[in-house]
């Protein structure tokens, strides 16, 4: 008979979903293309128009976000990866919190959208635009948080450690008490 670590609600620890690597992937994926989106329009009123804080704040954000989340899209196909990103997607989630925040600011309030960011343009499409994909990078950094964290926790206690922090070897047992020997 198989011993099975069980957590206190009676589940078994270290069991994951089938779809959850899958799913941290199709998040990485729209996250970066949100970012993309982002970037681009932000970059464009930078280029084309006089520009302030908040599309600068938009730009960097996106940009470094974009860089980072390369490498994070490959991330979750390996069997080793434990899920460590999810304090910089957890970081993540507040800035894109911000940028939507900024955006919503600017172009949802009076006197309308082509009074902000940049001034006195009226491509009010292109900057709704720019919030929506700002939101969407915010819920999908939020998404991955939680993704992430899942995926740590699991990966956490796939391994059985004893008292000291060592790691033990469990097996099938004889039908008598069964002590756990350190791993060497």
């Amino acid at each position: 008979m198989a011993r099975h670590n069980n957590s206190d609600y009676g589940t078994a620890t270290g069991t994951s979903n089938k779809l959850h690597r899958p799913l941290i992937l199709a998040n990485h994926i729209l996250h970066w293309i949100s970012s993309l989106i982002v970037m681009g329009i932000a970059a464009y009123f930078i280029n084309k128009f006089a520009h302030n804080t908040h599309l600068i704040y938009w730009v960097t954000i996106a940009a470094i976000d974009v860089l980072l989340y390369l490498p994070a899209m490959v991330l979750p196909a390996s069997n080793k990866y434990k899920g460590y990103m999810w304090p910089l997607a957890w970081i993540f989630s507040y800035l894109w919190l911000t940028a939507f925040i900024f955006a919503a600011q600017d172009y949802n309030s009076s006197p309308g959208c082509w009074a902000y960011s940049p001034s006195f343009v009226s491509k009010c499409a292109l900057k709704k635009t720019l919030e929506a994909f700002a939101f969407l990078a915010f819920f999908t950094s939020l998404l991955g948080t939680l993704l992430e964290g899942r995926l740590y926790d699991i990966q956490r206690f796939k391994t059985p450690h004893n008292a000291h922090g060592d790691k033990v070897a469990t097996g099938p047992t004889t039908g008598g008490p069964q002590t756990a020997q350190p791993v060497v």
